[in-house]
């Protein structure tokens, strides 16, 4: 039986490529996208053992009817790859009142991970968490006045967003001790738009461009976490060099993730603000 991974944001990028060397590695992949005609092209693309299920991270209700989903369809999940995420977003609230980046990259993956839990539990499965550079310029925790523009800018948040992302993978691995696995994984600055369900003829230049590396080297590292078998989420696999350049290695988080009682204080007001906490059934 073919092992079942689910990764988030899989229809284009970082999610597409690792979605496609693990269709390659005889993974059954469950594509979970928010935009269903994207969803279906990546499922196309890469054939019989990728199927696309709808998933929106800024909406609860979609999340639960996707772990629903999963849970009838599936003995278990091997693997869950939190990838999807928005960058740099303007100002925005959701439906219910979340600023979107907030929403999306952090209470979402929280949300799907505690939802599909069990699932990982009873096949001894990993979740891998992508973070991301960003995560170092991020200098002390935000709780209050998450959802108002005071203090907001686009680049200041996603920071933020990826410590938070960070901080959840590595109390996670600490208060379900061994039932599940669980690591970190960032691709450093690769160039994503290489990653597309057709053939990528250009792409538009930034900033960027002349630092960043293939996408390829931004995908090493997330399948080093899923391949590794004694793993930790007390480091982030990345690009061995400056966190860009080489073969995958590990490094180290970022400082503010080692402290505990900042980890539980995140923790304990997520749990609060989502009505949603850590139980395993008895």
């Amino acid at each position: 039986m073919k092992k079942l991974a689910i990764i988030t944001g899989a229809n284009k990028g970082l999610g597409l490529s690792v979605a496609k060397q693990l269709v390659l590695n005889d993974y059954k992949v469950v594509l979970a996208c928010r935009d269903k005609i994207k969803g279906q092209q990546a499922e196309k693309f890469l054939g019989e053992n990728a199927i696309f299920m709808e998933l929106d991270l800024s909406n609860p209700k979609s999340i639960e009817n996707f772990s629903n989903e999963i849970s009838k369809s599936y003995n278990g999940v091997d693997i869950l790859y939190n990838n999807a995420g928005l960058i740099y977003q303007d100002f925005n609230l959701t439906a219910e009142g979340f600023e979107s980046m907030i929403a999306v990259n952090y209470f979402g993956t929280y949300r799907l991970t505690l939802k599909l839990l069990e699932n990982l539990v009873e096949n001894r499965g990993r979740m891998i968490q992508v973070s991301s550079l960003s995560m170092y310029l991020a200098r002390k925790m935000q709780l209050k006045n998450l959802h108002t523009k005071e203090s907001f800018t686009p680049s200041s948040r996603y920071n933020l967003t990826n410590l938070y992302r960070s901080m959840f993978a590595y109390e996670l691995e600490k208060r379900i001790d061994g039932k599940a696995s669980v690591a970190i994984a960032h691709p450093g600055i690769t160039k994503s738009r290489q990653s597309r369900p057709y053939e990528v003829k250009s792409i538009r230049k930034s900033a960027f461009t002349y630092i960043s590396t293939n996408i390829a080297t931004g995908t090493a590292p997330v399948l080093k976490a899923i391949k590794t078998k004694n793993i930790s989420a007390q480091k982030t696999f990345a690009p061995k060099y400056f966190g860009i350049y080489g073969k995958p290695g590990t490094m180290r988080l970022n400082r503010l993730v080692y402290n505990e009682d900042l980890r539980k204080k995140l923790w304990d007001f997520t749990a609060e603000e989502l009505n949603l906490d850590l139980k395993f059934r008895k």
